[in-house]
């Protein structure tokens, strides 16, 4: 397969992506090669030694210590509701950096992601937001608490049967420990370890990588699948690799814990040399099921069983939780123009039904993952206060507030495995352009019915996207984009059309 190419104008491709042996640490080293930190920290387009703040530093040293030598801007600004870290910077100003930045996202004061953190900040306002609130540890307690019981019943009883919720409840409190290393350093942190996963890695390949690049090139948590699981539209991979991914994708979430244990202990002692507290709290559990199962060797083999199903119920919430879907953005599908960084978030994003509406849900199946990640460091059980700030930004940027059913989301996970074309979305077309381009088609009336009309063939949605002013009636525009038959494949034709009465107008033009 040929190296691919990002869709977004300026993406540079990562170089990371070309490793053959993937790990955190080959994320971070070429990051330091790729960023033109100069082995400062660079934010933006000015370079600052934080080396004497590192000790300082609120949230830990560790974020420090890690990010030595790359570009941290996406992380400084979402990671940083108030203004208080900005006003420290000057004092370790170092010097302007000698190239531009690799990537072209924008925090303008006016933007969507900034305007929304002005709300974010006034909505948390009563809220300790800096720490976990007392309910998410709560259930984070009971969770850890009730999978080392079941583990020690499975120890005891060598029961299968108790084996699955074991696994689950060691699933879900991976989930929740994911919560903790978004913030600032906590021992709950640690639970997120017990299920053989480093809670270090994923500070750098989920909160550094996934959550400031989501669908990207740059995304840890998609490249390192590939090429068992490969998410971006791709003309040049098989329908057949496709399908064979979507058929070992059980197997693949099952094995997940395993294979990211083998890279955890290959960076502890090969890679980063040094071996922590950390690094031995997976052995916890083991550890206790010996003592009260028959023999050393059938507790670690029950403790197998109880990570494979754990692993299994990871990935498949994980890998269908929000992501995934030939209607959310992948690298590949044409982008917008608007370089925003928190529109970038939720281009790649969708929000669930019904999940997202239980805390205990949302702590344990990922939810309301539109606004973790433009919030990563505030607690899930604060997150709802700021959903009228969320759904009234979105609203005047013009940005889809949908949200899909968990039914749609994995159904569309398994469609995107085998998508080849890109994808052209309404949604990823300015407003203003598609007002400028639509103005001058030529336009053809076709007969409503219900709420899908159908034109050569294609069936075209009616939903909303935007506005523009005739005369004295409102109309609904929308554009979507198909591929025709009798066009080359990489020459795409829009069509537009606009809702009046019982008539809908339709029109086409080239990009």
């Amino acid at each position: 397969m040929e190296k691919s190419k990002s869709s977004i104008p300026g993406f540079e491709n990562f170089p990371g992506r070309e490793v053959k042996f993937k790990t955190p640490y080959t994320f971070l080293e070429a990051r330091r090669k790729t960023d033109g930190a100069e082995g400062l920290w660079r934010i933006r387009n000015n370079l600052y030694d934080l080396e004497g703040f590192a000790k300082f530093h609120p949230g830990g040293e560790e974020w420090i210590r890690l990010t030595k030598g790359t570009d941290i801007t996406e992380i400084f600004e979402s990671h940083h509701l108030t203004d208080k870290a900005a006003k420290l910077l000057p004092k370790y100003l170092v010097r302007e950096a000698a190239s531009p930045r690799k990537l072209p996202i924008t925090f303008e004061t006016n933007g969507f992601f900034s305007t929304f953190k002005r709300r974010a900040l006034d909505a948390l306002k009563h809220v300790d937001f800096h720490r976990p609130s007392r309910k998410t540890n709560f259930i984070a307690d009971f969770l850890v608490g009730t999978t080392v019981l079941l583990s020690l019943a499975v120890a005891y009883t060598q029961s299968y049967l108790i084996v699955v919720p074991a696994g689950i409840f060691l699933a879900w409190t991976t989930v929740i420990g994911h919560n903790y290393f978004h913030m600032r350093n906590t021992f709950r942190m640690y639970y997120f370890d017990l299920s053989t996963m480093s809670s270090k890695d994923w500070r750098i390949t989920h909160a550094m990588s996934h959550h400031v690049y989501p669908n990207t090139l740059w995304d840890y948590e998609i490249y390192s699948f590939e090429p068992f699981l490969f998410w971006l539209p791709d003309p040049t991979k098989s329908t057949l690799s496709g399908v064979v991914s979507q058929l070992a994708s059980p197997l693949i979430w099952a094995l997940g814990f395993y294979e990211q244990a083998i890279k955890r202990y290959y960076s502890v002692f090969l890679e980063y040399k040094r071996f922590e507290f950390r690094d031995a709290v997976p052995f916890f559990l083991p550890m206790s099921m010996s003592l009260f199962a028959p023999s050393v060797l059938v507790a670690v083999k029950l403790w197998l069983l109880i990570i494979l199903a754990g692993s299994f119920v990871f990935f498949m919430i994980g890998v269908n939780a929000a992501h995934h879907h030939p209607d959310i953005f992948h690298d590949g599908d044409i982008y917008r123009d608007d370089f925003d960084w928190g529109i970038l978030e939720l281009d790649a994003v969708r929000e669930r039904t019904v999940i997202d509406d239980s805390d205990f849900l949302v702590l344990t199946n990922f939810g309301l993952h539109g606004l973790h990640h433009l919030l990563p460091t505030v607690d899930h059980c604060y997150l709802p206060l700021c959903e009228k700030a969320f759904k009234k930004t979105c609203k005047e940027f013009g940005i889809s507030t949908e949200k899909f059913s968990q039914w749609e989301l994995v159904k569309g996970q398994f469609k995107q495995i085998v998508q080849l074309e890109p994808q052209s979305k309404p949604e990823l077309l300015s407003k203003e352009k598609f007002q400028k381009s639509a103005c001058n088609l030529p336009f053809i009336c076709i007969s409503l019915f219900g709420n899908l009309i159908s034109w050569q063939g294609f069936t075209i949605g009616l939903q909303v996207e935007a506005w523009r002013e005739c005369g004295t009636i409102q109309l609904g525009l929308e554009r979507r984009s198909v591929w025709l038959e009798n066009f080359r494949k990489d020459q795409c034709y829009y069509y537009y059309y606009f809702h009046l009465g019982s008539f809908t107008a339709v029109g086409h033009g080239s990009p």
